[in-house]
């Protein structure tokens, strides 16, 4: 066969310099030039194109001089020195950056990460196509007040390729290195045409790591809680069933063998309380089950800090059900047998690396699925002072991993938050998807409804939610040790921090409505009985409601709607984010047409989706 391609030391084996094009560009690369040129879009409003010259003029110096120009005053990019492009109207930019960002775009996607431009400020940086030594960065913002903050912060992410920022004084959401894509001892055989296609299949393999250590976590533990919890004999651990109370005592038997302190009523681990209305519409009796790692430090002995998961789910479709799944065990392997499982085996290995300063407290909740009301009842009964919780990290829907990143919900609660789950990606190498929006998905509501700053960890969801096909054998056993591992960095600085987190919740909406959304698209916990099937990213901030998954044979998939669409309206209704979805599909029947205003690929369409029972 002709050969495809030829390539000299395509893993870097040899000790040698680089040439420019097998190392990313990034933003240190134009202020470490001694003389730039910063292009202004001509056609962005006189206000923003003031806070852009204000901000390159800001970065002037002896050592690194900053000439400005409109881009209608150059009839192309000079070749000896670096750039900066600012605006997004600029003339220069589309040529430069087309692979990262397409003309009419309302958000930016990287690998895998996506931000909306609105209320944002762009950071890119790309190779000058003229001069390979050469880097050109295209700076953009919205609100044009943001760019006093960005010329502060920017110096300080020089080893970056591109930066997302948020509101005013911009807060980092988004940042990473582009993989280099080309060298000088790479030739390419192949037509232009045939290149794009075979990219794949001349990837190398990925190298093992040279040293590996043994896993902190198990494997083996992890599912054999997870199998447990979902197994037949619990019948979905329904309220005011047996698998319910014999969950219980699994959970409460665990935390004894741990050593754990019993931090329930009388002297146990069950804090007991009654749900007005369970599965036969009468009260229920259930139970939260609260273990105690008592923390050393004298003066903080009145703090805690707070690790959670809740432990009920559906039984035998209760109060949430898809038709024809009526009377069959929902096993709730993912949702939410994966995050005690973890919770459980952080409890043993954080207790088995010695005292924490701060007293630890592992809740698992009941009651979840009716409507948050464990966490409802424990936030009114603490074992520790509310205001001196630390913060809470809730485990629910961990079990699916896969090669996705964990999505951590709710940063915004603290300033910290992002922080601390960045150096715990660094740490762990698991990589995260930090959400600010709690989004009222589980049982951390309860306490931001409490001015206490909370996250949840998820990973995905899918077809299996609320249904009985989630099960044990579908749960990635590496993907829950890797959240383990990730979430025990979180806890573990939750115990040692001296001061209390930078609480936020003032600006992530802690008075929203007590229901707690499905995150799937495909029914609330309560008051919705349609079906509309499509899978939320989480990760978009917005405006609209962004598509993740398609669930085969749903409505959705049958009017043709596709991942990445986002969807704008529904009839008339403004969708403004996954709340007013969810809002909008409780008020929804059966049967009905709606009128779907969706952006696909920067390009209004309307589609119809006839909703069918649930």
């Amino acid at each position: 066969q002709e050969p495809l391609a030829v390539d000299l030391d395509p893993e870097f084996d040899i000790f040698r310099k680089l040439d420019p094009r097998e190392t990313p560009p990034s933003i240190g690369q134009i202020f470490g030039e001694p003389h730039i040129l910063a292009v202004l879009a001509s056609k962005a409003p006189a206000a923003q194109q003031k806070a852009y010259r204000e901000l390159v003029e800001g970065w002037r110096t002896d050592s690194h001089i900053v000439d400005v120009t409109l881009d209608t005053e150059i009839t192309g990019l000079p070749h000896d020195r670096a750039v900066w492009l600012l605006g997004r109207e600029n003339r220069f930019a589309p040529a430069v950056f087309d692979r990262t960002l397409k003309e009419g775009s309302s958000e930016i996607r990287i690998d895998g990460e996506s931000m909306a431009l609105t209320g944002h400020s762009v950071v890119l940086t790309e190779r000058h196509p003229e001069n390979v030594e050469k880097a050109v960065g295209w700076i953009f913002g919205d609100p044009p007040t943001a760019m006093p903050g960005l010329g502060r912060k920017l110096p300080h992410y020089g080893k970056y390729s591109y930066l997302g920022f948020e509101g005013e004084e911009p807060v980092n959401v988004l940042k990473g290195q582009w993989s280099p894509a080309d060298s000088p001892l790479h030739t390419d055989l192949r037509s232009s045409s045939t290149r794009a296609t075979a990219l794949q299949a001349m990837a190398l393999r990925p190298r093992s790591a040279l040293a590996e250590l043994p896993p902190v976590f198990s494997q083996k533990a992890l599912m054999e809680h997870v199998e447990f919890l979902a197994s037949p004999k619990l019948q979905g651990r329904g309220p005011g069933s047996e698998g319910i109370t014999a969950a219980a005592q699994y959970i409460a038997d665990r935390f004894k063998a741990i050593g754990l302190k019993p931090g329930g009523d009388k002297g146990g681990y069950f804090q007991t309380f009654t749900l007005d209305k369970g599965p036969q519409g009468t009260p229920v009796e259930t139970t939260n089950v609260i273990g105690v790692s008592p923390g050393t430090k004298a003066e903080w002995k009145t703090q805690s800090a707070i690790l959670s998961a809740h432990y009920d789910h559906l039984g035998l479709g209760w109060p949430d059900v898809h038709k024809g799944d009526e009377g069959k065990a929902h096993p709730g392997a993912d949702d939410n047998a994966s995050g005690v499982s973890v919770m459980i085996e952080l409890a043993k290995a954080l207790k088995a690396s010695g005292e924490p300063s701060r007293t630890l407290v592992f809740i698992a909740f009941s009651g979840e699925e009716a409507g948050l009301k464990g966490s409802a009842h424990y936030v009114e009964h603490p074992l520790f002072p509310l205001d001196q919780v630390m913060g809470v990290i809730n485990l629910d829907t961990v079990g699916r991993l896969g090669n996705d990143k964990v999505s951590v919900l709710g940063t915004g609660t603290a300033s910290e938050w992002q922080h601390i789950f960045r150096g715990a990606g660094f740490v762990t190498g698991v990589e995260s998807r930090l959400i600010p929006e709690s989004m009222q998905s589980s049982d951390q509501i309860s306490f931001i409804r409490k001015n206490v700053p909370a996250i949840q960890l998820f990973t995905t969801v899918g077809a299996d939610y609320h249904r009985p096909t989630d099960t044990a054998d579908k749960i990635d056993a590496a993907g829950l040790v890797k959240v383990a591992s990730f979430a025990r960095e979180g806890i573990a600085y939750l115990a040692e921090r001296e001061t209390p987190l930078t609480n936020s919740i003032k600006n992530v909406g802690a008075d929203a409505p007590a229901a707690a959304p499905a995150p799937a698209g495909g029914g609330e916990t309560q008051g919705r009985r349609v079906s509309f099937g499509t899978v939320p990213d989480f990760a978009f901030a917005g405006p609209g409601v962004r598509v993740g998954g398609v669930v085969p044979g749903s409505p959705a998939e049958k009017a043709g709607l596709m991942d990445g669409d986002i969807l704008m309206k529904l009839d008339a209704t403004e969708m403004t984010g996954l709340q007013g979805f969810s809002d909008f599909l409780k008020t929804a029947k059966a049967g009905q047409a709606v009128a779907v205003s969706l952006l696909r690929e920067g390009k209004p369409l309307t589609l119809t989706v006839t909703l069918v029972e649930r």
